[in-house]
Parts: structure tokens; C-alpha cells; sequence
């Protein structure tokens, strides 16, 4: 608009006042239908000219209809091309020399050439550059900011998230009164009968007894209850039910099978396996990690002896800077690090470290800001980066490099046993000897570096007399001054950023200690109780693995695009609980599994199951199949076969030389996931998992139909000395049932069992193996009611 001169308005005559403003009013309403003319006139030229050209060529990658940005950049909106994309202005209006869209166009740098497959008409590219000089005006019903739009806009993300539960500060609510005295007593009972109520809902009555005693036995143990325990806990099963039930928990939370099983859901989200993701192309052999099992130890023991979870986690992070002695077992801790699925100390190692530091321990995914601002959470690059330059300040050592890997304490095997590895070690050691710098043929690598990754390796990791040892990291020389890499490159670098924590969680983002990588400063941070998601994470991930399902549906997301918790109240309540009593994993266990609302039963109500039909409120219990571990555990465990033994190298789970150890002593090959594994839902170790998934496919009956594994348990069950002792079918038939499924058989199953044996028996000498086999292949020996 053109500036206009004004007298003062007072030095004028009054009689000429009147007048002057008809003029001023008069020429601004001009300008003012001149400027709506232009608009029309560009808003046309957009429609006309502009727009086709985008939509044939560049929406199918810039638009909100395609669902793509790439970039960051939107080209179906002023505000787009305005904005730009992740590194600049698309569009500078009146002066395409300096819009990046037309030097993209014109293809005058071939590091940016868009459309990347060819180049525009040259009329195309003048009727661009003709539109930046009128001012790249847009259509008149532009669409403007969308949720779309906003995507990574980070100011807006940061609005969003201080009205997001999951950023606020852990309440403190009063359990409240319910008008029903036994579901009065446990806080857990008293919130969600009060939501059930909010519904119409009823809960259900408490389970029989044999149901109570195999689920708890199953959830807490991951293995059956004897058909002794089951017998003895009915007899005790009567006036106040909740006394026998406390004392089998109790006895349940002493065993060391506690934290064999719930160890298994932690090594899940931390990603655990025996080799890395990559293999040697020449002897197709997976890189071994030949000491990741001392992590799996450790996180057996320290929910075996309730270590307080806030210790748990300092130790994952920074066990090594806690001031412990050179073979604390406690070092065994920085597996948490060290496992991963990358080779060495390169970007996609520390991207992992970033990752299952902050979904595993927080439910927030920070990795996603790694090339540009988060597009979903309120977490900028420069956050991301951040956290790189701790995770950058240590040193992971070659797993296969002893020395720098220390011998833990506590682990002895047997003299034979450790005369054997000597052996073995003394021929490998002879045979590297022996080559000496001999190369391969075919591509000149070190043969005594083949020897070291694939004969030595494996000896390290599978031989019991094998030392024990600590997959440590180190810190580095010098901690690292992150930067932040603009779009992932390390090559282009962007702001420097000190080492602190994420600004959601921590406004003031003070830096980290200059001396170190400043692991111990993140620990305190993740695990300080003004963390509003450490506790809720966690306490939702016990719920989940007792309950079948967990109060936050995504439970390794409790950001923005995360669900909102079923049971708000209850879920602070129960964080809130699990710091204030010292963040004791055992007692937070003991409080869940001694609700009303875990000992209901979980037979359906049609009444309820039209109200809440996925349980979702928690109005009875919900049926669950056992994992693939709990169901190899208790194919063993039934038919006697199961070897007790704790720690060491892993074992082979399946096959000719397969193991009869519990299943989290499984080897666990991340490059090459064992199959049988995968169809019983075993997640990948290539990142965290925060649940598994409940599918059912053939693989699963076929494995109970035709794996020898099964097949050699159902001979195992049937040839013991108990049931050798039988003298009649109908003592065999009950003892198979007392055993498999702790209970006596009804008549119709007994005379269906014996009839089975009478007419296999024109085909197999001994047919009671077949009997057995029917019975582990039934739902009832799968399934937890």
C-alpha cells in the first residue's frame, strides 16, 4: 500500500475536519478494493496456472491428501511453501532467486532436483517463477494449519502437551468408598468397582480354588501348581479364603522361578539377545555376543532379591560409575547397553541406546527426532541430540575382547566341566596359532579372525566351563560435545547442545556434569519422582503381565499419540504407591494379585460382555495363553523332565542336543529368530518390546502335534516311575490328569482315554504316550482361566 502524508488532525480548521476524513476513507477504500482486486487476480493465477502443476507433480509427495511431507514440506497450502520444510523457506515471495523451490525446478544443484526423476517443462518452471514474483499467493479458501500441517510444529506440540495426562504430575487420589464390603478393602478393588458402577457393571465372584492356585502359580512362577499344592490349597480353601491365598503368594514370591518369569517380560523391553543383527557372509554364523547371558542373570536375581526399581534402572545406565569393585555382579547390569543390535559405537548403536532408554524406561519415543523435530511428540532434534552426546561419551569394548570384559563373581562350574572348556580353548587357541596371517581366498579376511568369531565364539558363549563376564561399557577419554545433525547427517552439522535431559520433562534442561557422559545425571532424572512417567510405565507393564491387559493399551507410548489409561485414578494411585514404599517390585506384585479384581473369574456374562465387551473395565478376569516359554516350561515341569538349575550359557531350546532347562536360558539368535519362537508371538530383539501379541495360526497346533520336543514330554510322562506304579487304566488315565491338568478326570474323559489306548494298541506297543500328547495339545493345558 502506498504511505500516505497526514497533517496533524488538531492543526486543522474544524470546519474542514469533516471533509479531510470523507478524503482519508476515500483512499484507503480504494487501496483497499485495488489490493482484493490483486488478491482475486493471484488466487486465479494460482488456480489456473499454479495449482495443476503442483498436483501432477509434486502432491504426491508435499500433501495432506497423500498423507507425505517429505521433507516437512507441504505444497497444498500458503503456509506451507511459506513455512518451508526442514531446512528453509520453500518459497521467498517476490524473489525466486532466493526461493528454494525454484532452485530445486531449475535443477541448478544436483544435490536438489525436484521432481527427482525429471525436469519440468520449461514453461512449467517460468509459470513458477512468474507466480513467486507476483508474491506466491494462494488459493482463496486456502486450508490453512491443519493437525496434518502441524505435524513436528513443536510450539504447537508443546501446547498440546500440557493438557496431556500422561505430562502431568502423578496425582495422589483417595481410593473411593463403594458400596460393597469386600471389594472395600484393596484400593485396586475399591477404583474399579467404582468405574464399573459408572457403567452399570457388576465384577465378577472370586474364581474356585484350582483356577486361583494355577493362575497364580502360572503368572508368578511361570509354571503349574503339583497336583500336591492344588489338593493341599483346596483343603485350606474355606472360611477366610484370603489367608491360604496370601500364604501361596508368598511362597510363590520367595522362589527363585519368580524372577525367571518376570525377568522375561524385562528382557523384552530391554531387546535381549545372544548375537547381534548382522552374520559373516562366509560361514553364515550370526556375531556372537558371547556374554550377554550375565544380563539376563542379573535381571533374574535383581527381581529375585526386590531390588528397588529406581536402583534397577541407575544400574542399567551406570553401573560402572556406582563405585562397585572390579567383579561386582552387579556390573552385568550394563548389558542394558551393551546387547544391543549394532556393532560397536556407531550412530545406529547410539540411536538404539536413545531408544530403549526412553520407550523402555518412559513410553516416549525420542528416537523418531533423530533427522528433524519430532513430527507427533514434543521432542525438538536438539533434545535427541542431546541425549547422542551421552550415549556418544561411552565405549563399547568388542564383545569378543575378554580382557576388557571383567570375570564376575559367583560363577563356578564344575572342575570337569572347566577341564573340558581348557581343552576346548587349548585346540581352538592352537588352530589360530596355526595360520597365522593367512588370509582367506575368497575374501581376504583374516582366517584367524574367522576362527576367533565363529569356533571361539561359540565356545565362549555355549560351554558351561566358559568364564562369566561383564559386557561392560567405558567411559571415553573425553565426553562428547553433541551437535545436532541437520537431517541425520553427521556430516552436517547444525547447533551444538549440551548433554540434559528431554524440556517435556524437565523446563529448566540444566546441563549434564562436563566431567563424564553424565549417564548418572539421566538416571536421576528418569528415575526422580517428579517424573510423571518412570512409575506409570512400569507399574502398567506389571499390571499388563499379571492382568492380560494393561491400563494404557501402549504401554511402550504414553505420549501424544498414545492411549488414554482406562483407569486414570487407579493407574496414579498405584505409581504413586510403588514410589512411596521404596519402589518394591515384589510388593507392588503382592497388591495386585491379592485384588478382588485378579481372583475374579473370568467366565463371560452376556450382560457385561455387551457393555464392555473387551474387558476393558476389568469385570472379570481375562482368559489367557501361556507364552512360548511358560508352554515349554510346563511341558517339562509336568512331565518331570524339567532341570532346575539356574544362571550360566545359554541352551538349546529345540533339536537333537535341545536343552531341558527353563526357557529364558534359551539361546536367542537376533539375526535369525528361531521359528518356532516367531509363531508364538516372541518379539524381536532388534528393538524394545513393550507387549507381545496374542495370535493363533496352525504353526501353534502343529508344534503340539508333531514337535519332537512334545512328542519326547508325552513319552517322558508316561514312562516315569509314578505312573509305572499304576496298576489299572483308570489309575493311569487319573494320574495323567492330576499331573497335566491337576484335577481328577470326569467319567466320560476316562472311559474316552482308556477306549483311545484300547484301539491304538493293534498299532503301538505303548499307546499312553498318545493319551498324554492329546492332553498337552488341549486348550486346557494352554490356557490360564
Amino acid at each position: 500500500m502506498a504511505k500516505l502524508f497526514l497533517p496533524s488532525y488538531n492543526c486543522v480548521p474544524r470546519m474542514n475536519q469533516s471533509f479531510i476524513t470523507i478524503c482519508i476513507f476515500s483512499v484507503l477504500a480504494s487501496q483497499a478494493f485495488a489490493d482484493s482486486k490483486d488478491a482475486a487476480r493471484g488466487a486465479q493465477f494460482f488456480e489456473t496456472a499454479i495449482r495443476p502443476l503442483l498436483v501432477e507433480h509434486c502432491y504426491e509427495c508435499h500433501s495432506e491428501a497423500s498423507g507425505m511431507r517429505k521433507g516437512g514440506l507441504l505444497l497444498d497450502r500458503e503456509s506451507g511453501w511459506l513455512k518451508g520444510g526442514d531446512t528453509e523457506n520453500a518459497v521467498v515471495p517476490g524473489e525466486p532467486d532466493s526461493s528454494l523451490l525454484m532452485k530445486a525446478i531449475r535443477y541448478s544443484d544436483s544435490k536438489l532436483q525436484m521432481p527427482p526423476d525429471y525436469q519440468l517443462e520449461p514453461s512449467a518452471i517460468a509459470a513458477i517463477e512468474r507466480w513467486v514474483r507476483l508474491g506466491a499467493p494462494g488459493p482463496v479458501d486456502d486450508m490453512g494449519q491443519t493437525e496434518f500441517s502441524r505435524l513436528g510444529d513443536q510450539a504447537y506440540l508443546f501446547g498440546k502437551a500440557k493438557d496431556h495426562w500422561a505430562f502431568h504430575a502423578i496425582a495422589d487420589p483417595t481410593p473411593p468408598e463403594v458400596n460393597d464390603s469386600i471389594w472395600n478393602r484393596n484400593p485396586i478393588d475399591k477404583f474399579v468397582f467404582a468405574k464399573l458402577e459408572t457403567k452399570g457393571l457388576t465384577p465378577s465372584r472370586m474364581a474356585e480354588a484350582r483356577t486361583i492356585v494355577r493362575r497364580l502359580s502360572c503368572d508368578l512362577s511361570g509354571l503349574p501348581p503339583t497336583p500336591e499344592a492344588v489338593r493341599a490349597f483346596e483343603a485350606d480353601f474355606t472360611g477366610n479364603r484370603m489367608v491360604p491365598i496370601r500364604s501361596l503368594i508368598d511362597d510363590l514370591l520367595k522362589k527363585k522361578s519368580f524372577g525367571e518369569h518376570i525377568g522375561r517380560m524385562w528382557l523384552d523391553v530391554a531387546r535381549y539377545a545372544d548375537t547381534e543383527s548382522t552374520y559373516r557372509a562366509d560361514t553364515k554364523t550370526p556375531h556372537y555376543l558371547p556374554f550377554a547371558f550375565s544380563y539376563r542373570d542379573y535381571v533374574i536375581d535383581a527381581f529375585n532379591e526386590d531390588k528397588p526399581y529406581d536402583r534397577f534402572i541407575r544400574e542399567q545406565l551406570a553401573a560402572d560409575l556406582l563405585g562397585l569393585s572390579e567383579d561386582a555382579p552387579e556390573l552385568a547390569a550394563l548389558g542394558f547397553l551393551s546387547i544391543g543390535p549394532h556393532r560397536r559405537n556407531s550412530d545406529n548403536a547410539i540411536d538404539d541406546h536413545i531408544d530403549v532408554t526412553t520407550r523402555g524406561l518412559m513410553g516416549l519415543s525420542v528416537a523418531c527426532a533423530r533427522c528433524h523435530d519430532h513430527k507427533f511428540e514434543p521432542v525438538p532434534t536438539a533434545d535427541y541430540y542431546s541425549l547422542h552426546g551421552v550415549f556418544a561419551s561411552i565405549i563399547r569394548p568388542n564383545p569378543l575382547n575378554e580382557k576388557a570384559q571383567p570375570i564376575l563373581a559367583g560363577y563356578r562350574p564344575q572342575d570337569s566341566v572347566q577341564a573340558d572348556y581348557e581343552r576346548a580353548r587349548a585346540k581352538i587357541e592352537k588352530e589360530i596359532d596355526a595360520v597365522g596371517d593367512k588370509k582367506s581366498r575368497n575374501n581376504r579376511r583374516s582366517v584367524a579372525e574367522k576362527i576367533r568369531e565363529t569356533k571361539l565364539a561359540e565356545l565362549l558363549l555355549f560351554h558351561e566351563g566358559a568364564p562369566a563376564r561383564a559386557m561392560v561399557v567405558n567411559e571415553a577419554r573425553t565426553p562428547a560435545s553433541p551437535f545436532v545433525y541437520i537431517r541425520g547427517e553427521r556430516s552436517s552439522r547444525g547447533e551444538s547442545v549440551p548433554r540434559r535431559f528431554l524440556k517435556v520433562l524437565d523446563s529448566e534442561q540444566s546441563p549434564f556434569a562436563r566431567a563424564n557422559s553424565g549417564r548418572l545425571d539421566l538416571a536421576a532424572k528418569i528415575t526422580s519422582s517428579r517424573n510423571p512417567l518412570t512409575a506409570r510405565v512400569f507399574v502398567n507393564r506389571v499390571w499388563g503381565f499379571l492382568m492380560g491387559d494393561h491400563l494404557v493399551d501402549t504401554p511402550s507410548d504414553f505420549g501424544l499419540q498414545g492411549k488414554a489409561p482406562s483407569h486414570p485414578e487407579l493407574l496414579d494411585w498405584l505409581a504413586g504407591d510403588f514410589i512411596a514404599k521404596n519402589w518394591s517390585v515384589k510388593r507392588l506384585v503382592r497388591q495386585i494379585v491379592t485384588s478382588r479384581t485378579y481372583l475374579q473369574e473370568s467366565v463371560s456374562r452376556a450382560s457385561a460382555a455387551e457393555v464392555d465387551p473387551e474387558n476393558q473395565l476389568f469385570w472379570r478376569a481375562n482368559r489367557r495363553h501361556l507364552s512360548i516359554e511358560a508352554l515349554r516350561d510346563s511341558l517339562l515341569f509336568t512331565s518331570g523332565s524339567i532341570d532346575p538349575r539356574m544362571h550360566g550359557h545359554p541352551v538349546r531350546l529345540w533339536g537333537e542336543d535341545h536343552s531341558i532347562r527353563r526357557s529364558v536360558y534359551g539361546y536367542i539368535n537376533r539375526f535369525n529368530l528361531d521359528p518356532t519362537l516367531r509363531a508364538f508371538d516372541f518379539p524381536s530383539a532388534m528393538h524394545t518390546a513393550g507387549q507381545r501379541g496374542e495370535s493363533i495360526v496352525a504353526q501353534q497346533a502343529l508344534f503340539t502335534m508333531n514337535s519332537p520336543f512334545v512328542v519326547a514330554r508325552a513319552e517322558a510322562i508316561s514312562s516315569s516311575a509314578q505312573f509305572n506304579a499304576c496298576e489299572t487304566d483308570e489309575q493311569r488315565v487319573e494320574h495323567l490328569f492330576a499331573c497335566i491338568f491337576q484335577r481328577a478326570p470326569f467319567n466320560g474323559e476316562k472311559l474316552r482315554a482308556i477306549r483311545l489306548v484300547s484301539q491304538q494298541k493293534r498299532y503301538y506297543e505303548n499307546p499312553w504316550p498318545l493319551v498324554a500328547q492329546a492332553l498337552y495339545m488341549s486348550n486346557e493345558f494352554q490356557y490360564v482361566d
